[in-house]
């Protein structure tokens, strides 16, 4: 395992409890400093240490999710040439109508 060290921004946060019977204030994460809210305090920053393993590879991922980004693309493809071939039948149906 390879240790790769970051530096975090830890902010307290008034959110809902898992069961939703109120709020408490919990730490939170964040990549950078941002401003305070009413529900959202600054505390300060924090070194945070990651393991990495050693055989971290991240293509199978990349792949799975490029080809889930490719089906939704080819899904939103076929539902606009669908939406035109609708709109274009509903064309010809009104150039051909027959008179009586």
């Amino acid at each position: 395992m390879s240790k790769q060290t970051i530096t975090s921004h830890v902010f307290m946060s008034h959110e809902y409890k898992k069961d939703y019977s109120g709020k408490e204030w919990v730490p939170d994460l964040w990549p950078a400093r941002v401003d305070d809210r009413d529900d959202r305090i600054y505390i300060g920053p924090q070194e945070v240490t990651i393991e990495v393993p050693d055989d971290f590879n991240p293509v199978p991922q990349q792949m799975a999710a490029l080809e889930k980004e490719k089906a939704e693309a080819l899904a939103a493809y076929q539902k606009s040439v669908a939406d035109i071939n609708e709109r274009l039948s509903k064309l010809l149906a009104i150039t051909n109508e027959v008179e009586a």
